[in-house]
């Protein structure tokens, strides 16, 4: 297509080259001055064709060519008539005749006028009426060639009508749709929801601008359809509707995404919108719809639509463009609702970085810092123009961060942050320590642009944390570490070289206890603290003290073997034996030392100090005052121990113990005048165990309270049992621990006993140990009292064998004595023994005593003992401790005498 240069850019010669070609009819459109000149502005290009002349040759300006192909006085005349026409109507019609290179050609032109930029123009069709003149012709025939032509001359000109109004209409709905994007351009939101807000707006003049029955705008989500907005125009209202699951819907997402829009004029059946009809266009009635697509970055985010009720309706593309500008428009606020939302968060975080109480600085890759807040010159004293500019390195208060920045070894070389804490120096030199939390900065192409750096001032947290750390790890008594201070140095230790030799020294105070309740807990205090010194002097730089406990000290050696570490630990005892003067009196004291040497006797903490305690323990119970080496003897002793004690608490409740009966004779006349009871165990899995390897556990462990009260009972049934098949009545002996006098309900539970078995209380005789008389309290001789005032006779075990002496029979209300069988064992070759035997018992005779001689093994001593007038014996030359299954059938071999004799 040809037309003038001027012409290409005018709306009105876009709107003629719009119009539809007639070209079966013969007809060409035109443009042109409504001037003599007839000078055209635009030709059809099938004048070419008609005429034999190119539109373009035809649209000069210059030299008027088509008005040249005309008769000369007819151009004129044919102008004067055409602006007489128009002055009676709106359109014109004239004929005339051009001289063509075909020819000359007769033309019927019809046409209007319009303006356009000021300039006055006519446009319309010319149309040949002559292609083929036949000289035949006659008047009829031309009469209705003419009325043919000028049939399809109103069909042209009714259809040209049409265009127009249409384009009128496409007129007024541009200046609409211009009006509200510049209306929508303009508007401010300033609610809280400007996104809401901008969509009530789009879709209220969506609904008024196309006369859509509703027009919603949706958010597209992940897996869902998401109402932001939705204008019902017979309403006139805003309404929001539930959220509409997308995955339902895969042909039309698909067509959102592939296109800009969708114009479905018969929206339920239209293969883009059908799946919607059955849950959502079939039930609103909606017949056509226009959705577009709401995008940012090319990202569908969002869906504006447009719902018409009625007859179907047929989308024109400025309404179908003007949907898309809509859409945009939307799209736009949300981005400007972005970029604020962003800016305001910039702002916020730049005012919360700018009085923030932490320090940040902003570092390049290079080490030379961009940016520092007001808290960095508050902490570190340097102000902001001091540093930004100028590498770490150059910085005394950042010194450390460079090092730690740009040290291949560090951990923020291989990690994206980092975290820990520094030492560094103010500008006044003023050392502080400060938390750092310090992060890699990436670009967009991954490259490394920044670090940037958190951190606070734990100057004073840190101080008070070393003086929490003093109070946790020093002993306020004797300013020594405590012992969690201790496991943790030597924790240290290990953690460094588990191969290194280190001795571990467990030094504790005998007797402290008495030394607190004879002197006071204030005296041992200050007696505690002239020990520490002492053995810290003592000691000097080779090794580690620390209060261990109340009256123990640990003393570890580092580079010790066993012979040094013995070295050592003697010195600790001698130092101890040095007496004190605390209080205006000198105090003795003695010490017990557990050694244990790593790595021999421990590669960890925990073994070494299990191994030492173990080793102290031996120490206090050989007799304390001396020094102890671990031994694996120790540890087996130590674990049987533990075997015993986990296995004693059920053999109680399993009936694995026992008891049996050593009878008792009567020295001169052979008769059985009682038994005394002995404690066996018989474990299912080792056998019978003997009451040395479990009494001490058991007293320990406080066992030995209800298994004391089992021996009773046991005891007082057997005597019954006895009793009742006619052997006489028995008297029982059972032995007492210490241990069992520290139960309040001792005397209550025995005499409580006796009660239930119905026992005359003469025939249990309890029998004491002389360690029980020695530390006996008051507490202890009020018990005995009450025993003896039941009726039970009390007997002094083992005599001579501890710290004998005459007093107990003085102070404590004894029946008996018993010597014990290491006298016996070795009469009559050992003549020292005999002297004392023979002297224990002229002196209990003398002291109205019964005498008991336990151990007898052989004819010779039952006879010695008989002529020094012992009462009573016991021992294997008569009988082995008898099971009481089998004690019944073992005793009827005895004479027992008259029960009126065993009253008395």
């Amino acid at each position: 297509m040809k037309s003038h240069p001027d012409a290409g850019t005018r709306s009105a010669a876009e709107v003629v080259t719009q119009l539809p070609v007639p070209s079966r009819l013969g007809m060409l459109r035109f443009e042109r001055l409504n001037e003599p000149s007839w000078a055209l502005l635009f030709l059809d290009p099938a004048c070419e064709r008609k005429l034999g002349i190119s539109a373009a040759d035809l649209c000069a300006l210059v030299d008027a060519p088509y008005a040249s192909l005309m008769e000369p006085e007819a151009r004129y005349r044919l102008h004067d008539a055409i602006q007489q026409q128009l002055l009676q109507g709106p359109h014109y019609l004239v004929r005339y005749t051009l001289h063509t290179p075909q020819g000359a050609l007769n033309l019927l032109e019809v046409g209007e006028p319009f303006k356009q930029r000021n300039r006055q123009l006519l446009r319309g069709y010319l149309l040949v009426t002559d292609e083929q003149p036949s000289a035949a012709a006659d008047a009829g025939e031309l009469e209705l060639e003419l009325q043919t032509q000028n049939q399809n001359l109103r069909s042209s000109l009714q259809h040209y009508q049409r265009t127009q109004d249409n384009h009128l209409q496409h007129l007024a709905r541009s200046h609409t749709q211009q009006q509200l994007i510049v209306r929508l351009a303009r508007q401010r939101y300033v609610s809280s929801d400007p996104q809401r807000e901008a969509a009530e707006l789009i879709t209220q003049a969506a609904c008024e601008v196309y006369g859509v029955a509703r027009a919603g705008i949706w958010r597209l989500g992940s897996q869902s359809l998401d109402s932001i907005s939705l204008y019902r125009r017979d309403l006139a209202r805003h309404e929001q509707l539930p959220s509409i699951d997308a995955r339902n819907f895969p042909h039309y997402l698909e067509a959102l995404h592939s296109g800009r829009a969708i114009d479905a004029h018969d929206a339920q059946h239209d293969l883009r919108t059908r799946e919607l009809t059955p849950g959502y266009l079939l039930p609103l009635g909606i017949t056509s719809m226009l959705d577009a697509s709401i995008r940012i970055e090319g990202e569908v985010v969002g869906i504006l639509c447009l719902e018409h009720v009625g007859p179907k309706r047929i989308w024109q593309a400025d309404e179908i463009a003007f949907a898309g500008e809509l859409a945009d428009q939307f799209a736009q606020v949300l981005i400007n609702q972005e970029k604020r939302s962003v800016t305001h968060a910039l702002y916020l975080f730049q005012r919360a970085v700018e009085q923030s109480a932490s320090a940040f600085l902003l570092v390049d890759r290079d080490g030379r810092v961009e940016y520092v807040n007001p808290s960095f010159t508050a902490i570190t004293l340097y102000s902001s123009d001091e540093v930004c500019g100028h590498r770490l390195s150059e910085l005394p208060a950042l010194a450390n961060l460079s090092d730690l920045l740009f040290d291949t070894d560090s951990s923020l070389a291989e990690h994206s942050s980092w975290q820990g804490e520094f030492r560094s120096r103010r500008k006044n030199q003023e050392p502080y320590w400060g938390h750092l939390s310090i992060s890699k900065v990436y670009g967009d192409d991954g490259e490394l642009t920044h670090y940037i750096g958190i951190y606070e001032d734990i100057t004073e947290a840190k101080l008070a944390q070393q003086r929490i750390e003093r109070l946790a790890y020093t002993d306020n008594l004797t300013n020594l570490g405590n012992r969690p201070s201790f496991i943790r140095s030597l924790e240290e230790r290990f953690a460094r070289n588990t191969q290194q030799s280190l001795g571990l020294l467990l030094v504790d105070i005998d007797n402290f206890k008495r030394i607190n309740d004879s002197l006071g807990h204030q005296t041992g205090d200050k007696l505690l603290s002239a020990l520490a010194r002492r053995l810290r002097n003592s000691l000097g730089a080779k090794g580690t003290l620390a209060r261990f406990a109340s009256n123990e000290f640990a003393i570890l050696l580092d580079g010790c073997d066993q012979d040094s570490g013995l070295r050592v630990a003697h010195q600790v005892l001698q130092t101890l034996d040095k007496p004190l003067f605390v209080d205006n009196q000198l105090i003795s004291i003695t010490g017990s030392v557990g050694l244990a040497i790593a790595p021999e006797h421990g590669n960890d903490p925990q073994t070494l100090m299990k191994h030492a305690g173990l080793a102290l323990h031996k120490a206090k119970a050989n007799g304390k005052h001396q020094v102890q080496l671990f031994t694996e003897a120790l540890n087996a002793e130590a674990n049987y121990k533990l075997f015993v004690e986990n296995n004693l608490r059920r053999a109680l409740t399993q009936n694995e113990l026992e008891v049996f009966y050593q009878p008792k004779l009567c020295l001169k006349s052979g008769q059985l005048l009682g038994m005394e009871a002995l404690l066996r165990w018989q474990h299912p899995e080792k056998g019978m165990i003997s009451p040395d390897q479990f009494i001490g556990v058991a007293e320990e462990t406080g066992l030995i309270i209800p298994i004391g009260k089992w021996v009773v009972r046991q005891a007082c049934r057997m005597s019954k049992q006895i009793a009742a098949i006619g052997m006489g009545t028995l008297q029982v002996a059972i032995n007492l621990s210490p241990k069992q006098f520290s139960d309040p309900d001792l005397v209550g539970s025995i005499a409580a006993i006796l009660h239930e078995e119905q026992l005359d209380p003469r025939l249990l005789e309890l029998e004491l140990t002389e360690s029980l008389l020695l530390e006996a309290t008051e507490d202890t001789r009020h018990q005995l009292g009450r025993l003896k005032s039941l009726g039970l006779t009390l007997a002094m075990d083992d005599f001579g064998t501890g710290y004998s002496s005459l007093s107990y029979l003085k102070k404590f209300p004894i029946d008996v004595i018993k010597i014990d069988r290491s006298f016996i064992k070795d009469i009559p070759d050992n003549q020292d023994d005999m002297e004392i035997t023979s002297a224990v018992i002229a002196m209990a005779h003398n002291l109205k005593l019964k005498v008991v001689a336990e151990g007898i093994e052989t004819g010779a001593q039952l006879a010695f003992l008989r002529r020094q007038h012992c009462d009573v014996g016991q021992g294997y030359l008569f009988d082995k401790p008898i099971s009481g299954r089998e004690l019944i059938d073992s005793l009827r071999r005895y004479p027992c005498r008259p029960q009126a004799d065993q009253r008395t």
